[in-house]
């Protein structure tokens, strides 16, 4: 597997570009943002050259009708989607990457997003959307990146962009290859992966060819409902932090742990700090994606922008809940057309995370959910993969909420019609596209 990456890696140099990551690392670890991928994991991509530079297209659309039942389901026929470009070329003695990341869900789906029982995160109408996945953003990702060799087998990156992914969490859900079959965000997105499109970053990273430890400053302030697209920027303020450890010992095998604080991410309640630990694996193994995630929250009320001891009066108490969350998901490639999927979670989330108006709104609540699906390819279309596919999803309530949801067993199910780049047979020239 390594070395069908490096022949990947080894076309574009012989095109004119040289080794297109320091220590040689290839492609195929990219993750989102800085994150890091294991080696031997898939890469589909629409690749080119442009001169000095190499872009590179990748992405996935989901066409989908959507039915979830139950008290508070609903169901809607819409679209998921990410659209990724990345252009890179060397420069100054190292590898310089632009990347820009577009969706078109807000446009198409409106400020609610799509039906997603027990799917909690965003503010429509000055209330928590519930039961919803809030639409990405059009533009999540507008970022550039440099990275260069130190000395033989050590390197420095600086990754910063108006929007960008800080070193807090695992791969985001949509650029991990065990969650490609699956149209729909985790339940517990915002406790893990929720901040990759942060409006104001900046990263710094020393790695080797094993390990990266990273460090960002970034804006957590998440958007409120009526604020315009470039009006988010007036609010840009670095008072966020995180710092992040990755291990690859092996081609088939990632590692992170993570820890962060961001200030101010809620709009209904922007005096909430948060501090954000976490870990994850991701394992590409042959025909088999994995990725094993674990995130904790503590979020403290009534946090002050600049608190000083010596200078505030308050005699308030301290107010902080935890909340945890935990994912295990996996790709399985049951045939060179047909790949099944499966993601087991479980989530704390609080009375107000639900949508409560009243009550103990910080009453925590554990709700786990079960999800497997299938797609089946179809056709290609040029250089892309046209799939149809399946998802049902069954969630596991607490006797608490039996009466808000009429059930312990709300279940969901969506069919869809997935487009991406096909896989690059220079990467698996044994597998069939699918």
């Amino acid at each position: 597997m390594r070395g069908a990456i490096a022949q990947h890696d080894m076309a574009h140099m012989a095109a004119g570009v040289p080794a297109p990551l320091a220590l040689d690392i290839p492609l195929s670890r990219l993750g989102s943002g800085t994150s890091w991928l294991p080696d031997a994991s898939p890469m589909r991509s629409i690749d080119w050259m442009a001169g000095r530079w190499m872009l590179m297209a990748h992405g996935s659309i989901f066409g989908q009708f959507d039915e979830q039942t139950g008290l508070r389901g609903d169901n809607q026929l819409g679209i998921a989607d990410h659209e990724m470009l990345m252009a890179l070329r060397s420069l100054a003695g190292g590898a310089l990457r632009l990347s820009a990341m577009t969706s078109v869900e807000s446009f198409v789906l409106g400020d609610r997003g799509y039906p997603e029982l027990l799917q909690t995160g965003g503010v429509y109408r000055s209330a928590r959307i519930v039961n919803r996945q809030h639409p990405d953003d059009p533009l999540m990702e507008l970022a550039a990146s440099y990275e260069r060799s130190l000395i033989p087998g050590f390197a420095v990156q600086v990754y910063a962009g108006p929007i960008g992914e800080p070193a807090l969490g695992p791969v985001t859900y949509m650029d991990r290859p065990s969650a490609a079959v699956d149209p729909f965000a985790p339940l517990g997105h915002h406790w893990q992966d929720a901040s990759h499109d942060a409006i104001g970053v900046a990263t710094v990273g020393l790695f080797t060819r094993f390990a990266k430890l990273e460090a960002s400053v970034f804006n957590g302030r998440e958007s409120p409902e009526d604020s315009s697209f470039l009006s988010r920027f007036r609010r840009l303020r670095l008072d966020s932090y995180s710092a992040r450890l990755s291990v690859a010992p092996n081609p088939h095998l990632v590692g992170s742990t993570w820890a962060g604080y961001v200030y101010g991410h809620d709009p209904l309640d922007p005096n909430v700090g948060m501090q954000r630990y976490g870990a994850a694996l991701n394992a590409a193994t042959g025909r088999v994606s994995t990725a094993v995630v674990w995130g904790l929250m503590i979020h403290h009320h009534g946090a002050r922008e600049h608190f000083h001891p010596a200078t505030d009066t308050s005699t308030a108490p301290p107010s902080y809940h935890l909340a945890g969350s935990e994912l295990i998901e996996t790709t399985f490639d049951a045939t060179p057309r047909t790949s099944l999927y499966a993601r087991v979670e479980q989530v704390q989330k609080t009375a107000d995370d639900l949508g409560f108006l009243g009550g103990d709104l910080m009453q925590l609540f554990t709700i786990r959910d079960v999800a497997v699906g299938a797609t089946h390819h179809v056709m290609s279309l040029g250089p892309t993969s046209a799939s149809i596919g399946a998802r049902l999803s069954v969630e596991l309530l607490p006797e608490t909420l039996r009466l808000d949801y009429r059930t312990r067993r709300p279940m969901g199910f969506a069919v869809f019609v997935r487009l991406r780049p096909r896989l690059a047979p220079r990467v698996r020239p044994s597998r069939l596209d699918q």
